[in-house]
């Protein structure tokens, strides 16, 4: 049997998403606990949260406003006790065996493990980005690329689908909510995770089925465009001119 694991989740609305995502984690998964966080939801998801809560099948915390992604995140992190946790995305439908590959590389002494991969432009990258309205003739750490293939490189794995060894978390924290609500979050976390001395993987075999951006992108909860470049400006400026070598997972898969 697996190691029990404390699985946190936002809920910002999209009723009919987490219900989808209920279904398929309760049926794909054993031996874990589930933490929601009801970030600010309507009358019809709150009341759906509060009868699962009511029949034990999990934990809410309840947020009248939505503090955002990335507070979210950490605040259902501090009411984790497990070994190990890890944050998932509502629209993120985890299928048979999912956990199992996670933990796969957890026993080849990886410390957090993922199941996307991205690769970000190293710096000094040239280039014209269009973000919006905006042209930026400069394309240092960016996001340019989803891994879908063992033999290519990496440089930081996705927080959602990311389980993670509470010791890793005791040392160095989680989320830096300088990029608050959104963006960054992910690459920041794994910059930190590396310099401390511990190991990332990537499970390109774990079986999640990912709508990506649901909530994000269908909500208006903050401007998309306005967001994604303020927080790229913070990460430049905090990381510049640092650079990991990119990781692959040839030959551990």
């Amino acid at each position: 049997m697996l190691p029990t694991v404390d699985i946190v989740c936002l809920v910002h609305n999209q009723l009919h998403i987490t219900k989808g995502f209920v279904k398929s984690l309760f049926e794909n998964t054993e031996n874990f606990n589930l933490i929601f966080i009801n970030n600010g939801s309507n009358k019809e998801t709150s009341e759906f949260l509060k009868n699962g809560e009511k029949e034990n099948k999990w934990k809410v915390i309840h947020l009248e406003e939505n503090i955002g992604i990335i507070k979210g995140r950490n605040l259902g992190v501090t009411h984790t006790e497990s070994e190990y946790f890890l944050n998932i995305d509502n629209d993120q439908y985890p299928k048979k065996g999912w956990l199992e590959n996670l933990f796969s590389l957890i026993n080849k002494g990886y410390d957090v493990v993922g199941s996307e991969a991205w690769s970000l432009l190293p710096p000094k990258s040239s280039g014209v980005i269009n973000i919006g309205k905006e042209s930026i003739n400069d394309r240092t750490y960016f996001p340019h690329h989803r891994c879908t293939s063992v033999n290519e490189k990496f440089t930081y794995i996705g927080c959602g689908g990311m389980l993670i060894k509470r010791d890793v978390y005791k040392n160095i924290g989680l989320f830096d909510e300088r990029f608050s609500p959104a963006y960054f979050e992910d690459p920041d976390l794994n910059f930190r995770v590396i310099q401390a001395g511990y190991k990332i993987g990537w499970q390109p075999k774990c079986p999640i089925d990912h709508l990506a951006h649901q909530t994000i992108n269908s909500q208006n909860l903050f401007n998309i465009n306005e967001q994604f470049l303020k927080s790229w400006k913070l990460f430049k400026e905090k990381w510049f001119p640092y650079y990991p070598e990119p990781f692959s997972m040839k030959g551990v898969i």
